[in-house]
């Protein structure tokens, strides 16, 4: 996987993003139960990554697991990680995403796990595989660059935890009240919703 910048067209507009291999959303990770898996990411990008393998459980693996910070340090612009696990005892679609600030908004992919070899799949009576399979990944799209809506959120984050410290819920509440007020006013002709961007209007031509 090679995480950099990548100019893609969505939602009636382009701009540049964060992608992996140059797709969006990402290539979708096909396995089968019991299979090890071995992922090289490389960070050509110009921000931390992590990778975080989301619902797989990590046995004795928890270096593998993703958590900037946690349980592995980011992988720095020009560096690379490798991913080693064992997929065991589960089967269905998962998902693979960045766990780096809001680098997950873009880098994203499903993560299929099947059957074993020999294994009927589940829910079918004639034990086959399916006719046909189509990953549906959900997400937010976010029609500008994030630096507004950053600001907005450590400006709500910062306050509430101030207010927890000194014990004022009203103030807590006031304060998440204004900061969703603002993230609303500034962003209503940014933010694209499904109807919103399914009819290629933004929120003030509604």
């Amino acid at each position: 996987m090679q995480v950099k910048e990548a100019t893609v067209t969505r939602l009636c507009g382009t701009q540049r993003i964060m992608t992996v291999n140059g797709e969006f959303p990402g290539p979708t990770v096909e396995v089968a139960e019991g299979d090890a898996l071995i992922v090289r990411v490389v960070n050509r990008g110009s921000y931390n990554v992590t990778v975080h393998w989301h619902g797989v459980r990590q046995m004795r693996t928890g270096w593998s697991d993703g958590p900037e910070f946690v349980t592995q340090c980011p992988i720095r612009p020009g560096n690379s990680y490798t991913y080693r696990f064992t997929v065991a005892g589960q089967e269905g679609t998962l998902w693979w995403h960045a766990h780096s600030s809001w680098l997950r908004a873009t880098v994203h992919g499903a993560l299929l796990i099947r059957p074993r070899a020999g294994v009927p799949y589940p829910f079918n009576d004639g034990n086959k595989p399916p006719a046909r399979e189509i990953p549906i990944i959900l997400g937010s799209y976010v029609c500008r660059p994030l630096d507004l809506f950053i600001i907005v959120y450590l400006y709500m984050y910062i306050h509430l935890c101030l207010n927890i410290y000194t014990r004022s819920v009203i103030n807590t509440t006031a304060i998440c009240f204004i900061a969703l007020a603002i993230h609303t006013n500034t962003h209503s002709n940014l933010y694209c919703h499904l109807y919103a961007c399914m009819t290629c209007k933004t929120f003030d031509e509604i």
